[in-house]
């Protein structure tokens, strides 16, 4: 029966929700967003080992949401990694995080390459987080990299935008990001120790309004004799 059972777990399409880390004092180390309403719909965060699934369009605010994860991950003062995959990540705003000096961003021609690159980074022990975008993922290798990260004490944050992702990933938190033009909403597809949840919203909106820079161009055309062009 054990065999059996075994045999059972290792499928990738089987989750075991309280399968996870726990700290010395028996309760689960898991790192928070700083938003109070997500932190308490994620059972206080997301645990520090694992996968975790972002679906949301590249730009629209998930490293903002990802920041403070990011920034207690960089205390183990290993590498962060990070996999845009033909997206384009900013170097400027990269050199101005605190954690620029442990920062490596890696090259990949196309989502196959990317995944190989995530999982020899994970294997190397080097790393204590890996950002990874991909234009999509399928179950068995969320569940390879969920196995994978846990086993090296390492958080891979995959970032897609899910669309062929249908029903929840077997990852430690599926969640979609939205927004308008007033704030985020997270919808939790699942969540590891909790109930999944939908349209929490967040405190600090995204996208940003070019509204002060508008307002910045205002000031100076009342100031000058010759009106500038208003930028919308």
């Amino acid at each position: 029966m054990s065999a059996t059972i075994s045999s059972l777990i290792k499928h990738p399409m089987v989750f075991r929700g309280r399968d996870h880390r726990h700290r010395a004092d028996g309760g689960e180390l898991r790192l928070p967003f700083g938003h109070t309403s997500l932190d308490k719909a994620c059972a206080g965060g997301v645990p520090a080992a694992g996968a975790l699934s972002v679906r949301a369009l590249p730009g629209q605010g998930e490293i903002q949401l990802l920041n403070n994860i990011l920034m207690q991950k960089a205390d183990s003062k290993k590498r962060i990694i990070w996999l845009p995959n033909q997206v384009h990540l900013n170097p400027n705003w990269l050199s101005q995080t605190p954690y620029q000096q442990q920062s490596w961003v890696l090259t990949a021609a196309n989502d196959t390459d990317a995944l190989w690159a995530c999982e020899q980074s994970v294997r190397s022990q080097a790393c204590c987080c890996i950002v990874l975008y991909l234009s999509h993922i399928v179950p068995k290798a969320a569940r390879r990299l969920q196995v994978l990260a846990k086993q090296y004490d390492c958080l891979v944050v995959l970032v897609h935008r899910g669309e062929v992702s249908h029903g929840a990933l077997p990852v430690n938190i599926d969640m979609e990001l939205t927004c308008d033009a007033g704030q985020w909403y997270v919808h939790l597809h699942r969540v590891t120790g909790a109930w999944p949840q939908h349209h929490i919203k967040i405190e600090h909106p995204l996208p940003a309004t070019n509204s002060a820079i508008v307002k910045a161009f205002r000031q100076y055309n009342q100031r000058q004799s010759t009106p500038i062009h208003e930028v919308s």
